[in-house]
């Protein structure tokens, strides 16, 4: 049995109690909401609107992508159960990027013009492939004692974005991220999940 599914029969998850306007308990108020801010969830690294607004248009080139990283996450064995969730703070460590080549189709030996499909994405020929750690901490109150717990977790992910067509496979960029959203809860008293939606940009070195 692994440790995420202690008593199993004590923790059926319903997915029809979960409120995505909450966070923590089901029966949170939301951020927005004053009338009980001692029991609100303290969110860390998320960046400001305006923040991303500037992030998202630097530039006459915006190379940029979206990309949401869920998880359910399991408490260690060793650590007690949930009985509230206090916050969570959220980091990236960005690993390495490269540019690669992708099937294109061309017409008399030179480069068509993009290929999109219907939610706009486009194949160019080049793609910048972006590896990197999200790094997280979330603080907990345990079952019983109140006692105050920490659990770390780091989630690798892969995104691309797509280039120029004429960007050479050599060209160096400036990798950013920008995290647009967390959303958390526990849906047992030994797991939780979550949900980080981070924006990435790249900048190129050269002009």
């Amino acid at each position: 049995m692994r440790y995420c599914d202690k008593e199993p029969d004590k923790e059926n998850v319903s997915i029809e109690s979960v409120d995505c306007r909450v966070m923590g308990k089901f029966q949170k108020p939301r951020r927005s909401e004053p009338e009980d801010r001692t029991q609100l969830l303290t969110i860390n690294g998320i960046c400001s609107p305006e923040k991303l607004e500037k992030f998202l248009d630097d530039g006459a080139i915006r190379r940029w992508t979206e990309l949401v990283v869920p998880e359910v996450l399991c408490i260690p064995s060793f650590k007690p159960d949930i009985e509230q969730l206090i916050s969570i703070s959220a980091a990236v460590e960005l690993i390495c990027e490269r540019v690669i080549t992708t099937p294109f189709k061309t017409t008399n030996s030179k480069l068509s013009p993009p290929i999109f499909n219907q939610e706009g994405t486009a194949i160019t020929g080049k793609k910048l492939v972006i590896e990197g750690v999200l790094r997280q901490k979330i603080v907990y109150s345990a079952c019983q004692t109140q006692s105050v717990h920490a659990v770390h977790f780091d989630t690798p992910f892969s995104a691309f974005i797509v280039l120029d067509p004429q960007d050479p496979l050599t060209r160096k960029f400036k990798v950013e991220v920008c995290i647009e959203d967390i959303f958390i809860t526990d849906i047992t008293q030994r797991k939780i999940f979550k949900n980080v939606t981070l924006v990435i940009r790249a900048l190129s070195l050269l002009r």
